[in-house]
């Protein structure tokens, strides 16, 4: 069986890529990541170190097009006008904290069904994890299951979203990086990338912020799995 594994270079999503290559062998895993302009582009880098050391196929998609539409709606975009990234304590308790991008995962689901048909995978998985300090309305099982409902219409190929820690805690998502041996070092959360120097490009020249939303739970979540976060914060 083939799977496409959408690769933000995340936590979740390079947990989910491990576990896959457990499943079905790196020949029969496609890595899919989008580049939209983020804010946090040292997330792709940490992808490609990824899928290289795993021996994956890796394709980065151009989709700067969808950065530009999500500027004034989304502080994760990386327009220079766009929305001013949040700490914790602005989001707990919003029903659509700014850090959502709107109809992101649908995006890529699509974008991953299409890919998936053209490489005969059967499935495509994808990192949602039902968020313990806040949650996005596109993260949930209903979102998986009316996708799949979707892509059920296919007349030739049955291609279906797999999302397996949708039941799973973060903390316990970590455990199983563990025993799945993640480079947790190989993953970026923050939302709000800090320049160690004045001019830093490559990913190990940042400090993650520890504010953000994404730092928050991270942290906090890693003490609960009582595992070291190799990350270095501000």
């Amino acid at each position: 069986m083939k799977k496409i594994v959408i690769l933000s270079g995340g936590l979740d999503s390079t947990i989910a890529l491990y576990k896959t290559v457990s499943e079905v062998g790196a020949e029969n895993t496609f890595a899919l990541s989008f580049d939209y302009n983020l804010k946090h582009k040292i997330e792709l880098q940490k992808a490609e170190i990824s899928t290289k050391k795993l021996g994956v196929n890796h394709k980065i998609i151009d989709i700067g097009f969808f950065g530009d539409l999500i500027k004034k709606k989304s502080a994760l975009s990386g327009s220079p006008d766009s929305i001013q990234v949040p700490t914790i304590d602005d989001v707990l308790g919003h029903p659509q904290p700014v850090t959502y991008v709107p109809f992101r995962n649908g995006l890529f689901s699509m974008l991953a069904f299409s890919y998936a048909e053209c490489v005969e995978a059967e499935k495509v998985v994808i990192g949602l994890q039902a968020h313990d300090l806040y949650q996005y309305w596109d993260t949930t099982l209903d979102t998986v299951e009316k996708l799949n409902e979707y892509a059920k219409l296919n007349r030739e190929i049955l291609i279906q979203i797999e999302a397996p820690f949708v039941h799973m805690s973060k903390a316990e998502e970590i455990r199983l990086g563990v025993e799945l041996k993640v480079p947790f070092e190989d993953t970026w959360t923050c939302y709000d990338p800090q320049p160690i120097y004045e001019h830093s490009e490559n990913h190990n020249d940042y400090y993650a912020c520890g504010k953000c939303p994404s730092c928050a739970e991270r942290i906090q979540n890693f003490q609960l799995a009582g595992v070291k976060d190799p990350l270095k914060y501000v």
